[in-house]
């Protein structure tokens, strides 16, 4: 991966742990790695105590596809068996309410960024 856009992928996970900032969430975990897969960031809403499992994907260009098109069955699977680590290891409780969300966050030419949530975007 090019150093564009490792910097690219950074300055999108920053906005979108803002955007769940705002919306009312504490970020548990930022790139949570294993040998399963990782996870971008790991969220808890604030009020009901759910656990956010979300990928962000970062792009200056949607003309080829959207972010949130990015996270095909694979990739969710791999997510989805980071998860289940984290909770095991985190030792969360079993009925805590989980939910796995994509954050798509697209630069324009002018450095701007926009950001769409998809929440409940795949189910494990």
């Amino acid at each position: 991966m090019t150093l564009f856009r490792q910097d690219l992928g950074r300055r999108g996970e920053r906005q979108a742990e803002r955007f769940l900032k705002k919306a009312g969430c504490r970020i548990l975990a930022r790139n949570w790695a294993t040998p399963l897969g990782e996870i971008d960031l790991v969220a808890q809403e604030k009020r009901s105590g759910r656990i956010i499992f979300a990928e962000v994907k970062t792009r200056t260009d949607e003309s080829v596809a959207r972010g949130e098109q990015a996270v095909g069955r694979a990739k969710q699977r791999r997510i989805v068996r980071a998860a289940q680590l984290f909770l095991k290891r985190k030792r969360v409780a079993p009925d805590t309410p989980l939910r796995f969300d994509v954050l798509a966050v697209t630069f324009d030419a002018d450095g701007r960024p926009e950001v769409r949530h998809t929440p409940g975007a795949f189910r494990p």
